[in-house]
């Protein structure tokens, strides 16, 4: 008797981001025994996805044979992108949070060369 091949980490976060965007509505979370996850694996699956969706952004780069990683979000940015981003807020409030962001502090001015 063979035995099936386990699927590596990385085969099933993308067979998971293929089935979701796949699905043209929202769907129930027993969809994914559609593709092998069962219930209790697909809750672990969703819970670590929206964890990490939740994380400032990085940058991976490889050079030779080492890996760099760059925060390239700071909290504050990771925040607004969030509050950006909700569903759950009216458009209003999601643009009212665009509007704030543009007195941040955050550089958003280009500097004149030859000030007058």
């Amino acid at each position: 008797m063979v035995r099936k091949r386990r699927r590596t980490l990385t085969e099933r976060a993308q067979s998971i981001f293929r089935f979701i965007d796949a699905q043209p509505e929202p769907f129930p979370k027993s969809e994914f025994q559609r593709i092998g996850l069962n219930p209790t694996t697909a809750e672990t699956w969703v819970r670590l996805i929206e964890y990490i969706q939740g994380q400032p952004r990085i940058r991976v780069t490889k050079m030779r044979s080492s890996t760099f990683i760059e925060k390239i979000e700071n909290k504050y940015l990771s925040m607004l992108r969030k509050r950006i981003l909700d569903s759950s807020l009216s458009l209003k409030e999601r643009e009212s949070t665009m509007d704030d962001s543009n007195g941040s502090g955050e550089v958003d001015y280009v500097r004149n060369p030859n000030p007058s």
